[in-house]
């Protein structure tokens, strides 16, 4: 979709005539819908600064195939992957490559071709056997996009790629030229949804309904930047910890437009909502105010009953927190709380009773609640006294089905989702160099975990341990081919821990209570793997049925 300089308000005085092309990935595997939200960001950004051809190609659209693509890059000036995640990679190489090839066929020589996105983390490896990709974008890319394109308009750009922020790319002398972005602290003036194309297989999320069933046409936007915390498996708080929020009336605008354009509920893509409770609050008010139904994540131990209720009251209908883990000693080898070790020691011991105080305040407030945990992940081994940390191991099958029996029988969730540790670029978890918490869990061991560990091409060039593919991993949320896991886990533990989940579940609906429902791959309920009853209880086919999905 052209956007033109009179669809969003000018900070600029100047036109820019180049031909931008921002193109997002497929994702082939997802834990639940969510939108690419780079793509109207970014836009939104380039135009406010001049840009008037700024193409937006989000190949999630059912209207839109690689050829549509093909076509459309002939006469580019620049050609960027937006909103890219690391498990995209083999996409990623297989498009940028037809892309470079199709550029080459009509003699257009420099025309940059960049990545950007959560895939630009630890990607040296991948840029040393991807010539055709001409840099990655590292860092948040509302303003250094503006730069880049910039430098493009006036012809300059391989001139000052060293001085471009977040630019990273193999330099003439073989080196890699490696820098961050740094972070945006007003996004006031973008509009998120500029020019979004609404696609409902992913932009709609089955949470919110109508109360005939109805799905609601759903949009996402992010309220704050920013995570305070350092857990280790997540790469989101590793460019900055400072949370910044987004003014009321940006907020009041965009849902305004969203209104017009027929959206009834709104899902507010951030790390912790309740981080800063009177924003909170102001932005539940608003989101009321503006007629949308709504839900967001926040930390367990940021929320309490009065805030839940407070939410519900304005149109808040689902709240999601991860508790990962119960036992204390997983909490510490993640890194789940801050400060000394003798406040994050006191504050893991003191995490599982937070946990069923807040599941039952959200079954009090009327809020579904969803049980969240994370297969394979390591524990910290304690002194005798449990005063200080003297090792790390991995978690056992017994560790993880404590965890569930705890979930199930003290925390009554509406919903229990299961992820399985993989080791994102960005992270702690993937990028610490020698002993760690997560060495004794990490296929790669002392070595980090790279992007190219999530590229097959790359795999194979580089001898990297493979990990093995068994069908029984959908099981848990969002995991597919060539993904890098937790040493600690194997199909065989993954099929044993979802059917102790689903007897619990089971014995729990034949007791009377209410039925969980696990989060189950699609794929997985249409060949028949896994099957519900009207009374909500699970079956599962044997491990062997999962080998070769």
């Amino acid at each position: 979709m052209l956007l033109s300089q009179t669809q969003s308000k000018q900070t600029s005085t100047q036109i820019y005539s180049i031909k931008i092309v921002l193109i997002g990935e497929f994702l082939k595997h997802r834990s639940f819908n969510g939108a690419n939200k780079a793509l109207p960001v970014l836009a939104s950004s380039l135009v406010n600064a001049g840009f008037r051809q700024v193409l937006q190609l989000d190949l999630e659209r059912l209207d839109l195939r690689v050829d549509d693509v093909l076509k459309e890059i002939i006469n580019a000036d620049l050609i960027i992957f937006a909103g890219c995640l690391t498990t995209q990679w083999p996409e990623i190489d297989d498009h940028s490559s037809k892309i470079f090839a199709e550029l080459q066929k009509y003699g257009r020589k420099n025309v940059p071709i960049l990545v950007g996105g959560y895939a630009t983390k630890s990607v040296e490896d991948i840029a040393r056997i991807t010539p055709w990709i001409t840099a990655f974008c590292d860092g948040e890319g509302e303003e250094s996009i503006i730069e880049i394109s910039h430098t493009v308009a006036r012809g300059t750009f391989y001139e000052e790629m060293q001085h471009l922020p977040g630019l990273c790319f193999i330099n003439d002398d073989g080196k890699f030229h490696r820098t961050i972005a740094t972070r945006v602290n007003n996004f006031d003036d973008i509009d998120q949804s500029f020019g979004l194309v609404h696609v409902p297989q992913v932009h709609d999320m089955d949470i919110f309904k109508s109360s005939d069933g109805r799905q609601l046409k759903t949009a996402q936007i992010f309220t704050q930047r920013g995570c305070p915390w350092g857990c280790g498996f997540c790469n989101k708080s590793s460019e900055s910890n400072s949370v910044i929020r987004l003014s009321e009336a940006s907020l009041r605008r965009q849902l305004r437009q969203l209104k017009q354009r027929g959206y009834e509920a709104i899902y507010l893509d951030v790390d912790t909502f309740t981080v800063h409770e009177q924003a909170a609050k102001r932005e539940a008010e608003t989101l009321k105010e503006e007629g949308f139904f709504w839900g967001s994540n926040t930390r367990i131990d940021k929320i309490n009953y009065e805030q839940m209720r407070y939410l519900a009251e304005h149109n808040c209908v689902y709240l999601f927190f991860g508790v990962e883990h119960t036992l204390p000693e997983v909490s510490l080898a993640n890194h789940k709380f801050n400060g000394s070790v003798a406040s994050q020691i006191k504050q893991a011991f003191d995490y599982p009773a937070k946990i069923t105080r807040a599941f039952q305040d959200m079954n009090q407030a009327g809020l579904p609640s969803s049980y969240f945990l994370i297969l394979g992940l390591p524990k910290a081994k304690l002194n005798d006294k449990k005063t200080e940390i003297i090792g790390y191991e991995p978690t056992t099958y017994a560790d993880d089905i404590e965890a569930i029996r705890f979930g199930i029988e003290k925390c009554n969730p509406d919903f229990l989702n299961f992820n399985v540790l993989r080791f994102m670029p960005g992270s702690m978890a993937a990028d610490t160099v020698g002993d760690c918490s997560y060495s004794c869990v990490r296929p790669s061991g002392k070595q980090p975990i790279t992007a190219g560990y999530f590229l097959p091409r790359a795999v194979k060039h580089y001898g990297y341990p493979q990990f093995q593919e068994h069908g029984v991993y959908r099981l848990c949320e969002s995991v597919s081919r060539y993904q890098p896991i937790t040493m600690a886990m194997n199909p065989q533990r993954v099929y044993d821990t979802i059917c102790y989940a689903m007897q619990l579940i089971n014995a729990k609906i034949d007791a009377g209570g209410k039925a969980t429902k696990l989060f189950i791959d699609r794929d997985l309920i249409a060949l028949g793997l896994v099957t519900q009853d009207a009374q909500g209880k699970y079956a599962i086919a044997p491990l062997e049925d999962f080998a070769n999905i």
